[in-house]
């Protein structure tokens, strides 16, 4: 499984997929899922998803979904200068800090420019106010800008208006792997967990589950979780399961280890206690331990659209990992373990015994 995961993160994480401008992502994701077998759709708000039938029908043909997100943190451009200079807005939580000077690429309907995003030079002083701001205070949007070296007449030639999008630089872009169980790279939040449920997919295709289940790569989840939404209420699922990354931080006993984590509550909602606790029983039965835990600043697709009363039950499965929101690490381990879990607990159904 290792070689296989290392093969998507190798070509996931390179992509560009900033909300709601997802193609390249989508690419990769329709490769992949065709090559399964079964047919893939892709809605109106740019979620995609693979239905895998069951082999039992329950009451009322409820449905399990199973979801990662394509989208990465990213930025809007608000105001272009007349010099090119394009100051942005963020998508979701993304801080300019986490992200330093360096390659920045505007996403555009005519295809990609590459820039730089600037903070200016150090060898000033408070006469220049806001560079003297990236000195002494701590950094926001609007003391940072994106430059590709063109004038605003010559990017309205390329098509580029307020309103595009821009995302880490792709020569910033490729994994790096840190040891036998570890990657770092952007945005593992939550192309890494996209390649946990493509793993998943094959495998399900060769070992039917119990009943129904949908794998879904929702769209528009940083900021707002609204693919998922969409998702929920068109689908009207039973259980809904996301995968995400999970926060390293001294306020969590989670450790940086192969051990998934099961989500309880997040800053969003809590979660269904009784299905936390059955993905918790299935990794037990294949050797996988969990790590239960309680977040905050953090949220998924599937807390938001158990709030909104969309589902049945919620839960959230996360691999470890550092520096979320930046160049995260993530373990190879746990990101494995997510699969035999879910695989687990979707071919056997909640009730099978340890020894089945």
């Amino acid at each position: 499984m290792r070689e296989r995961l290392t093969r998507l993160l190798d070509e996931l994480l390179v992509t560009h997929a900033p909300s709601a401008m997802e193609q390249e992502m989508d690419a990769a994701v329709f490769k992949h899922l065709r090559e399964i077998g079964s047919p893939v759709q892709q809605d109106p708000h740019g979620n995609i998803s693979l239905t895998i039938p069951g082999r039992t029908k329950r009451q009322g043909h409820l449905t399990t979904l199973v979801t990662a997100h394509k989208d990465e943190l990213g930025v809007m451009v608000h105001r272009i200068d007349r010099d090119g200079k394009m100051w942005v807005e963020p998508l979701g939580g993304c801080r300019p800090g986490k992200y330093g000077e360096g390659p920045f690429d505007l996403v555009t309907p005519n295809g990609v420019i590459e820039g730089v995003l600037c903070m200016g030079s150090m060898h000033s002083s408070e006469m220049s106010p806001r560079i003297h701001k990236v000195k002494t205070q701590v950094m926001n949007w609007d003391v940072v800008y994106l430059d590709c070296k063109l004038s605003a007449e010559q990017l309205k030639k390329r098509g580029v208006t307020v309103g595009e999008r821009a995302v880490i630089g792709r020569r910033r872009k490729q994994p790096m792997y840190i040891g036998k169980d570890y990657v770092g790279g952007y945005a593992l939040d939550d192309k890494a967990a996209v390649a946990v449920l493509l793993l998943l997919a094959a495998q399900l295709k060769k070992t039917p589950p119990l009943y129904d289940v949908c794998i879904g790569i929702t769209a528009c989840e940083e900021g707002g979780v609204s693919g998922g939404a969409y998702m929920a209420q068109h689908l009207d699922p039973l259980d809904f399961i996301a995968v995400e990354v999970a926060p390293i931080a001294e306020e969590y006993p989670i450790a940086m280890d192969k051990r998934p984590v099961v989500y309880f509550k997040d800053a969003v909602y809590h979660y269904s206690p009784d299905l936390c606790r059955e993905l918790i029983a299935a990794g037990g039965r294949v050797g996988v331990e969990c790590q239960p835990s309680v977040v905050r600043s953090f949220g998924s697709d599937a807390s938001g659209a158990l709030k909104a009363g969309l589902n049945g039950r919620s839960a959230c499965l996360g691999f470890p990992t550092e520096n979320t929101h930046g160049f995260e690490i993530g373990h190879l381990g746990a990101m494995e373990a997510c699969v035999r879990l879910l695989a687990r607990h979707l071919v056997h159904g909640p009730s099978a015994p340890a020894s089945a």
